[in-house]
């Protein structure tokens, strides 16, 4: 976030926690709290809150989805939106109905992935894990801006519009700064997309209209 964000912007960060052993008990939990997240912060005056957990999102589906970020917003007074649903924004302005989708989740949540696209009115036409053997996403922050580069260069590029990089504890910004410019293509990914929704959201004169315009901006 810092990275993509104008520097006249100040970024506040919360961990999202829950002792569960199983994943989708975690990630159900991070979703259906937000109101908590956002009050960690005490009387801070937030001019945005971004749900930087795309796994939570796809967990409970984008209907129930909008239903709690909008619970949410109504209780702390603040906008609130997740980074599926800025990915969602940002494929609505882009006109992009048909994408390929890459992902470093492990198999069960991935396939929650695709159905969630799929919901949505998007056409998933193909698909990549980005490390098959993943078994928790615990493990997906131990993957480089590297790792999301190499997944790039094997993507199905054919008769899509987008290829979208789902997941926001892989670092992307290094893998999209190096392909964005040669795959013919637009690229883009939760972290990105999440950035551009809160800048539209906080500073929306600061906020070029794609998501894509973000990158690049700052060495």
């Amino acid at each position: 976030m810092r990275a993509l964000l104008p520097e006249q912007i100040g970024v506040y960060a919360t961990r999202l926690t829950h002792p569960a052993p199983k994943v989708e008990d975690r990630l159900l939990h991070y979703i259906t709290h937000i109101a908590d997240s956002i009050r960690s912060y005490g009387p801070m005056r937030l001019a945005a809150f971004g749900c930087g957990c795309t796994g939570s999102s796809y967990i409970v589906g984008a209907q129930h989805e909008d239903e709690l970020t909008a619970a949410a917003e109504a209780e702390r007074k603040v906008p609130v939106v997740t980074a599926a649903q800025s990915i969602r924004l940002a494929l609505g302005k882009m006109g992009a109905q048909r994408i390929t989708l890459v992902s470093p989740y492990p198999e069960a949540l991935a396939e929650s992935g695709y159905a969630y696209w799929r919901s949505a009115g998007i056409e998933v036409l193909h698909t990549l894990r980005v490390d098959e053997r993943l078994a928790d996403t615990h493990n997906i922050y131990e993957l480089t801006s590297e790792d999301a580069r190499q997944a790039l260069e094997r993507v199905v590029k054919e008769n899509v519009d987008c290829v979208v990089v789902s997941g926001t504890g892989m670092p992307t910004l290094g893998a999209l700064r190096q392909l964005g410019t040669t795959t013919g293509l637009p690229i883009i990914s939760s972290n990105l997309c999440l950035a551009w929704a809160l800048l539209s959201r906080a500073a929306p004169e600061l906020a070029p209209p794609l998501p894509t315009g973000l990158i690049g901006t700052k060495p």
